[in-house]
């Protein structure tokens, strides 16, 4: 049975869903791909793992986005975990400060390995992806990748998102 067999005359609004998703905690990243002046990349809450054999990850992007045909045309992009020093590069990936494009990109912060499409050097992972597969919901596509390659800094502390608001992870001690 699908979901679509259940009757469903109405849904929840537009406003109310956005406002209960405000109060989940997402990791930010920013999802990257193309190369040279034709580099995109967006920040996203929506990219999470899939499959661990293989190594494979989702992101989803919304089709209005600059970089989604970008990774359409490529295939592969790049997914990467921001840390919490990292919240001026959420800002400008989010097209808070006016910026677009391969505007956003700074030589100093980004790399390439693999497939060559944009990787953050310093952040807590990044995933170099081929992309897999692509599924078409509303006004998203959600992109699988297998990882081709990665990088991970341990000792980074990932940038989180709730409430309109940028935070840091905090950690607790297990009580046994």
């Amino acid at each position: 049975m699908s979901g679509q067999d259940f009757p469903a005359p109405n849904y929840v609004g537009t406003a109310a869903f956005k406002s209960a998703l405000r109060s989940v905690v997402g990791s930010v990243s920013i999802v990257a791909s193309g190369q040279g002046a034709d580099r995109r990349g967006l920040t996203v809450t929506a990219a999470v793992s899939l499959c661990v054999d293989p190594p494979m990850v989702l992101a989803c992007i919304n089709r209005s986005a600059e970089a989604h045909d970008v990774i359409l045309r490529t295939g592969a992009f790049s997914w990467n975990v921001l840390s919490a020093d990292q919240v001026q590069l959420a800002e400008r990936f989010a097209a808070m400060d006016g910026s677009k494009g391969a505007s956003r990109f700074s030589p100093i912060e980004w790399g390439e390995m693999v497939t060559g499409v944009p990787v953050l050097l310093q952040s807590v992972c990044s995933f170099d992806c081929r992309l897999q597969d692509t599924v078409e919901v509303a006004t998203h596509t959600i992109m699988i990748g297998t990882v081709v390659t990665q990088s991970h800094n341990q000792h980074k502390v990932p940038l989180i998102y709730s409430s309109g608001k940028f935070g840091r992870m905090e950690y607790f001690e297990s009580v046994d």
